[in-house]
């Protein structure tokens, strides 16, 4: 199967293109988001917004290799998963990283797939659970595990079969963000596996965010929890790329994602129950070739798609993990989304309304172009903000935290 990803689009895809420019620079003023334009993937900071502190960076561990997600079982202790199989635990109050022992045998370890997402189970204090989202082999898949924490911190088993499997899997656009909601349910944002039909057939995981009860079923208030079809009844949404940024807004029950775009538009989006995101990644309708030359969101082709929140307009920043800043010791941060940057290498901090329409965005300046790419955003049980990189060799988890002063 062929991948095309340029933006020339063929005479098939043309007539779909038209008026999508203007379409999104419409959205975006109704939204707030940015225009998808050269240059306009920033706002200017408004009054509510300047307040902001410094803030102090520290170098919590070093020496890891492309570090993939992070959860806090308790006060003190982390997890954090690094992609090429190895899963180490660590305390907030230092000391070295342990190696916690754990059955990786069946790991696919190819391009941008491995040991990818971490979600600590709402129960941890007693069941000692924890969630990887991962791609396996044998088959070729990428899969949501249940995993037992030992007593002593120092090993891990599988817990049961897999609370999802047949997740497509390929080299890139893997997805594989994985958290504990405040409703009890787990979420997971799926990449397209580079599969052009995927993203909008809701019977493919590939290309969606889905919702699953812990034990694996689907949850009665799913968009189509009686559908035929076992894979579409725990689709939430669909129609996206490849997002590996989600979170809940804290104090609401909004679930927000982040997802790369191709060449242009990266985006933030409010994750709607049973919507369709728009991407739509095929040459035409009758030849299923992966062609990237179309819209994030095409507003031509689906007229009841979701208008991305924020987009990074050209060039693309790859925008990777979400979290969201929480604690009036952060001032005019508190309440921001963050978001990780691959390719831009920092960390944009984005203000929403309550409606979650944006207002500002900005740069963090202590976190731009200092430490390389940045992967992965979550605020720590202390009130910190923790920060894991991407740099393939002595990657860091940093901890951030606004300076006294």
């Amino acid at each position: 199967m062929g991948i095309v990803t340029n933006h020339r689009l063929s005479p098939t895809r043309r007539g779909a293109r038209v008026g999508v420019g203007s379409a999104l620079a419409a959205a975006a003023v109704l939204t707030g988001a940015a225009t998808p334009t050269a240059g306009a993937t920033q706002f200017r900071l408004n009054s509510a917004a300047r307040d902001v502190p410094a803030l102090t960076v520290e170098v919590l561990q070093a020496g890891l290799a492309v570090p993939w997600d992070i959860g806090f079982p308790d006060a003190d202790r982390y997890l954090v998963t690094e992609r090429s199989g190895r899963l180490r635990l660590g305390r907030l109050s230092g000391g070295a990283l342990q190696r916690v022992t754990a059955n990786f045998a069946d790991l696919a370890r190819q391009g941008e797939a491995g040991l990818l997402g971490l979600a600590i189970d709402p129960g941890f204090a007693t069941n000692r659970t924890f969630y990887t989202c991962q791609s396996h082999v044998g088959p070729n898949d990428n899969r949501v595990v249940r995993w037992r924490l030992s007593a002593t911190g120092t090993s891990a088993v599988r817990v049961g079969a897999p609370v999802i499997s047949g997740i497509p899997l390929a080299n890139i656009h893997n997805g594989c963000r994985v958290v504990a909601g405040p409703d009890g349910k787990l979420w997971v944002s799926t990449g397209d596996a580079a599969t052009g039909r995927a993203p909008q057939d809701k019977t493919n995981l590939g290309g969606k965010i889905l919702r699953v009860n812990r034990d694996g079923t689907a949850p009665a208030d799913n968009p189509w929890p009686k559908a035929t079809n076992a894979k579409r009844r725990l689709v939430w949404n669909y129609g996206h790329r490849n997002p590996q940024g989600l979170a809940f807004r804290p104090g609401t029950s909004q679930l927000w994602n982040v997802e790369h775009g191709p060449e242009r538009d990266d985006e933030l989006n409010l994750a709607l129950k049973g919507r369709n995101y728009g991407w739509n990644p095929v040459a035409s309708p009758t030849n299923p070739t992966y062609y990237q030359g179309v819209p994030m969101t095409d507003l031509a082709e689906f007229t009841d798609a979701v208008p991305a929140a924020w987009t990074s307009g050209l060039p693309t920043l790859a925008t990777s993990g979400l979290g969201f800043i929480s604690g009036p010791a952060w001032g005019g941060y508190d309440g921001v989304a963050a978001i990780a940057q691959l390719k831009n290498a920092g960390v944009l901090a984005v203000w929403l309304d309550a409606a979650g329409a944006v207002t500002a965005t900005a740069e963090i300046p202590e976190l731009n172009d200092a430490y390389g790419r940045i992967r992965t955003l979550r605020m720590g049980p202390d009130g910190a903000l923790y920060v894991l990189t991407s740099n393939t060799t002595n990657d860091k988890i940093l901890r951030v935290t606004p300076s006294s002063s």
